[in-house]
């Protein structure tokens, strides 16, 4: 479907400097640091991608800025921007997108390393497109990935696009305040929980004029009790992803062993914890798509008391709940009633839910989504294509 051809371009320099200090760390160009440390400048140039369904070539950049962790303390991520031949002529952007990825598990996925994927789709109309690795790729590849913590990969987004759009005004660049926030999947989480510290933390810093979010887990509880009546998941490694980054980064101190059956418990730091492997190579590791086959059965039971530990938890990730949007919030679920991955319940709930607080301009589309999860993705990225043609 995509062929992609990468290059290196001397002629455009990822960073100058300006009245700010430009750094760098571990080979990667930062935008600016605000505690003024300074590193060596290596000898570095952009990268352009050609790329198939593209007018013209796009200029990738990869960069690193400041941020927070999952825990709130403050920490370097990674990032792609994708510029087009035209933006990087006219040193002119008249519209930007914050792109949200979807799931990954290895750590050759994310977008400075290798994901080429949705958010190739908006330089199309024009559009200088942002891609945040998120904690736990790239910058960040040597701690466990952040799994389905919207809020902390929202907020990574957010500080990507809020870097990005510093250091094109450093080298000259005009931009508007046109942005729109898109993402499929756990992408779709983090769009949600975008439009969330928008209308909060980031009030007056960033704002999105509309919100394209497909096929998201809103609701991790109600996500996971649609896998105990289905026993088979599209994607199975989404339950034990989610478990590993709850267990690892929230230090429950759950025993592998309790909770996963042989040969998964026994490879968790090998297979998962390792992040050399994708989604479909962990599928074959597990041995099947069923989680009878890889979960204990205390763990496939939301009633449990073991599992209602793991449940509380997850329960803090929950969007269709607890905070108000704004009533002008423009923003569109997607998902398909076949999703075998994350239940449409999901994106039914998070609708009701902005309608109930008012925000009357949000959409739900249940019809043009008319696959299982992972082919619905394609057809989402479509949809939101055809959505912004002429805007």
């Amino acid at each position: 479907m995509r062929k992609i051809l990468t290059l290196t371009l001397c002629a455009i320099s990822i960073c100058s400097l300006t009245a700010q200090t430009c750094v760098w760390k571990n080979g990667h160009p930062l935008v600016t640091d605000p505690d003024s440390i300074t590193f060596t400048k290596p000898d570095m140039s952009a990268q352009i991608i050609s790329q198939s369904q593209a007018s013209g070539d796009c200029t990738e950049i990869h960069f690193l800025y400041p941020g927070k962790d999952y825990q709130g303390n403050p920490i370097w991520l990674s990032a792609q921007l994708l510029l087009t031949k035209d933006q990087v002529e006219s040193k002119h952007i008249s519209k930007m997108a914050m792109y949200n990825h979807y799931t990954i598990a290895s750590s050759a996925e994310c977008p400075t390393c290798g994901m080429k994927d949705l958010q190739l789709l908006l330089p199309q109309l024009r559009f200088a497109v942002v891609a945040a690795d998120y904690e736990g790729f790239g910058e960040t590849g040597d701690r466990v990935q952040a799994y389905c913590l919207g809020e902390a990969n929202a907020r990574a987004s957010i500080d990507a696009l809020l870097a990005a759009r510093e250091w094109l005004r450093n080298e000259g660049y005009s931009l508007s305040d046109s942005i729109i926030n898109y993402g499929y999947s756990q992408g779709g989480q983090t769009t949600v929980a975008a439009v969330k510290l928008s209308q909060s933390e980031y009030r007056g810093k960033v704002h999105f004029m509309k919100s394209f979010a497909g096929a998201g887990p809103y609701n991790l509880r109600l996500t996971y009790r649609k896998f105990e009546e289905w026993e088979k998941i599209g994607q199975p490694s989404v339950l034990p992803l989610t478990i590993v980054t709850m267990n690892e980064l929230m230090n429950m101190g759950l025993k592998y062993t309790d909770v996963f059956k042989a040969p998964l418990s026994q490879n968790v730091k090998s297979w998962i914890i390792s992040k050399k492997f994708d989604t479909n190579e962990l599928k074959e590791l597990f041995g099947s798509d069923s989680i009878k086959y890889f979960m204990q059965p205390v763990y496939m039971d939301s009633t449990s008391e073991q599992m209602a530990v793991v449940l509380k938890e997850v329960d803090k990730q929950r969007l269709s709940a607890g905070w108000t949007p704004d009533s002008d919030t423009e923003i569109k679920l997607y998902h398909s009633l076949k999703d075998d991955i994350v239940a449409p319940e999901n994106s039914i709930e998070m609708y009701n839910y902005f309608i109930s607080k008012g925000a009357t301009k949000a959409e739900l589309d249940t019809s043009s989504l008319t696959d299982l999860h992972t082919p619905s993705g394609i057809q989402f990225g479509l949809k939101v294509l055809s959505e912004l043609i002429g805007w």
